[in-house]
């Protein structure tokens, strides 16, 4: 008979089974509670080794997830490919990533399911639509990761608007009290109701409030200052 240690991902990114069955019985109550008209993803983030991410994964299958996010630590892209063949929930990853060429990586070792760049990250607008792009090719949607401040949120919708396989943009500025107030003149909540409108204003269609930009900066940070 073989024994095993109390188990913690913090140290050694395994799950117990008790773990697991812990896990998956908050998902069951969250999908409970949200019913099947409510799309719901789980994060990771990167906290298990490959065995355990399928355990998991496998186990959550019967609560029909839009995705589950980074199970496996990014580098080893490998491991993210048998994760995602070895369940039927869609497999997200990818904020950790940069530039083209290591999503290229990622497509043709066909390692994710859905593709989560962050556009704020790797590499500039442009790269974030050649990104897009590549995952098109590989016929895989895009759902960004995104927490970033309403400057950036509107700069990663506007790459979303241009692409054909964008499936949901991330949003955090509900746990960030003075998120809307960054945006200079405006009158309403960026997000309404889920959703984010962009306008025909010139370039991104809306302005930092720096103001109010500079009364939340960080304490002895500079602000726009040589």
């Amino acid at each position: 008979m073989e024994g095993r240690l109390k188990s913690d991902p913090d140290y050694n990114r395994s799950l117990a089974m008790k773990e697991i069955e812990f896990m998956v019985s908050l998902v069951e109550a969250v999908r409970e509670a949200v019913g099947n008209e409510v799309d719901l993803a789980i994060d990771c983030h990167w906290n298990y080794n490959v065995n355990d991410a399928i355990k998991l994964a496998r186990a959550c299958q019967p609560f029909n997830l839009l995705w589950m996010e980074d199970p496996v630590p990014p580098e080893n892209i490998y491991s993210l490919h048998w994760v995602t063949h070895a369940t039927s929930v869609p497999i997200a990853s990818g904020e950790n990533h940069y530039l083209r060429h290591q999503f290229y990586e990622i497509l043709q070792k066909q390692a994710v399911n859905i593709l989560a760049p962050d556009f704020q990250k790797v590499g500039g607008l442009l790269e974030a639509r050649r990104i897009a792009d590549l995952a098109d090719m590989h016929n895989v949607a895009v759902a960004p990761h995104n927490i970033s401040s309403p400057i950036g949120t509107v700069a990663a919708a506007h790459v979303c608007a241009a692409i054909p396989n964008f499936l949901v943009l991330e949003w955090h500025s509900a746990s960030v009290p003075f998120w809307n107030d960054l945006v200079k003149d405006s009158d309403k909540p960026l997000i309404h109701n889920g959703y984010l409108t962009l306008t025909e204003k010139p370039g991104l269609g809306i302005e930092l409030d720096e103001d109010i930009a500079y009364q939340y900066r960080k304490d002895g940070e500079s602000f726009f200052e040589a």
